[in-house]
């Protein structure tokens, strides 16, 4: 059936937990969801707090520690958190195309080890956490006539490294410490084909129904890769978009009526839900997307208003017990709108008050495109 733009926003909003919190063990909310931005230390935890009844930052902080929940480079090439069984069930396969992209050059200038040398040399070394200073270092001292930056990048993309939890407010610095993902997590255990399918069945459950253009920009593999996966899918079932564009999903996915209510969230910098598609007016209006992925890339906190994004949201300084949630819509909203809002903000103020009371300070004055 074709349907509506209103309709595939519902389904995006219902898979992601966002038309009811829900009441889920961490691991599982993120498995179901499909993993979590993390290149900001904050938005693992408040995307999961507009997702979740009454988390506790500590719930998550737990289960990195505990590996159940990992934090590497991946889609995208950018940082995200997965459950481990996601992680040993997909690397194969994001890294098989990195892999190909930087094989034996960075930025042209030639090694004279292969690149599968170089990287186990690499992670030999950080068979214990180190920073990324180290890493670079170490990748100097390997007698290559490259750069010690550019040969630790390509080796990191190429190699399967993930980042150590720390005493940090939310788990992660700035500053990453690694270690060989072999030694944290163990082994990958799936081949790429495998890998490819997982992909393409998270991506289904978590944002479908989705073209295999949406599926190639939020694992960063290309069409051709990812029908590879969609191939090995028996049960998969097709639509069309509100262009007549075929689009897939998996059977009995939440598909809601277009008329569902759908309540006011606050969601982090760089939430997934807004960089899983081809084209981010799923949730994130055309007309907005200027004032939401400024120069440089940077994704700002947003918040929406019946199931799209409607402006954006900062944590000024703390008064006498904790900070204020500013919100900078992008057009008058109604009383209700802006009641239901505020409840959201006061909420959402308790649970960055400890960690880090003036979240995403650094951002608020990012230059804005043009």
């Amino acid at each position: 059936m074709r349907l509506t733009a209103r309709r595939l926003n519902r389904a995006t909003l219902a898979r992601q937990l966002l038309l009811h919190r829900e009441r889920l063990d961490v691991v599982e909310a993120v498995e179901r969801i499909g993993g979590l931005q993390a290149q900001e230390p904050a938005s693992p935890y408040i995307a999961l707090w507009a997702r979740l009844h009454s988390l506790e930052a500590a719930r998550l902080s737990s289960a990195l520690h505990a590996r159940e929940l990992v934090k590497a480079t991946l889609g995208r090439s950018t940082l995200h958190i997965v459950s481990t069984r996601d992680y040993r069930a997909s690397v194969t396969a994001l890294l098989g195309v990195t892999r190909a992209k930087w094989m034996q050059e960075t930025r042209g200038r030639p090694v004279e080890r292969t690149l599968p040398e170089l990287t186990e040399d690499a992670l030999a070394f950080a068979a214990v956490p180190r920073t990324n200073v180290e890493l670079r270092n170490h990748a100097g001292t390997l007698g290559e006539p490259v750069p010690a930056d550019d040969l630790w990048r390509r080796i990191r993309r190429y190699g399967a490294f993930v980042h150590v939890p720390g005493d940090e407010p939310w788990a992660f610095g700035r500053r990453p410490v690694q270690i060989a993902a072999r030694e944290w997590v163990g082994e990958p255990d799936a081949d790429e084909a495998a890998g490819l399918e997982r992909l393409v069945r998270t991506h289904l459950r978590a944002f479908g129904p989705s073209r295999l253009a949406d599926i190639a920009q939020w694992s960063g593999l290309s069409v051709r890769d990812l029908r590879t996966g969609l191939a090995r899918i028996d049960e998969v079932e097709t639509h069309e978009d509100p262009l007549g564009r075929e689009i897939f999903d998996l059977p009995g996915a939440p598909l809601p009526d277009e008329d569902t209510p759908a309540p006011p969230r606050l969601l982090p910098m760089w939430d997934e839900t807004l960089l899983a598609y081809a084209e981010r007016d799923r949730v994130l209006p055309e007309a907005y997307r200027k004032q939401v992925i400024v120069k440089a890339g940077d994704v700002l906190p947003t918040f929406t208003v019946a199931g799209f994004v409607a402006g954006l949201w900062w944590a000024e300084p703390p008064g006498a017990e904790r900070p204020r949630i500013v919100l900078e819509p992008f057009v008058p909203l109604t009383s209700d709108a802006r009641e239901a809002l505020r409840y959201e903000a006061d909420a959402l103020a308790d649970f960055i008050a400890t960690p880090e009371p003036e979240v995403y300070r650094r951002y608020r004055h990012t230059k804005r495109r043009a």
